[in-house]
């Protein structure tokens, strides 16, 4: 989630790396003292953990103008959908261009 190993984070929570893996992969259940150090290395909360939805990290900005680090996947989705918009578009551009030099090319013959 933060770019953290499993070791670094298995060390922090006191734990072989191969039991945080059995954590991260659903092979072991958290008791609530696990979960809790584990949002804490995290910057996170348990309930960040814990829910359906995925939660992302937000690199950009200092923190200091934005709600918090963490925002939903939804969020984070139509914040890129105008980007996305964008490089259809050319695609959609280029495309049309290349019919239109295979068209000329074809005609030629």
């Amino acid at each position: 989630m933060r770019g953290y190993s499993q070791d670094y984070v298995a060390a922090k929570l006191g734990i072989a790396q191969n039991s945080y893996s059995r954590i991260e992969t659903c092979q072991t259940k958290m008791n609530l003292e696990m979960l809790e150090k584990l949002a804490k290395i995290l910057n996170v909360t348990p309930a960040d953990i814990m829910s359906a939805e995925p939660i992302i990290v937000n690199f950009n900005g200092s923190g200091n103008d934005i709600p918090g680090p963490f925002h939903r996947i939804e969020q984070y989705v139509m914040s890129q959908k105008e980007l996305y918009e964008k490089i259809i578009a050319s695609k959609d551009a280029e495309i049309a261009q290349l019919k239109k030099t295979i068209d000329l090319l074809t005609a030629k013959d």
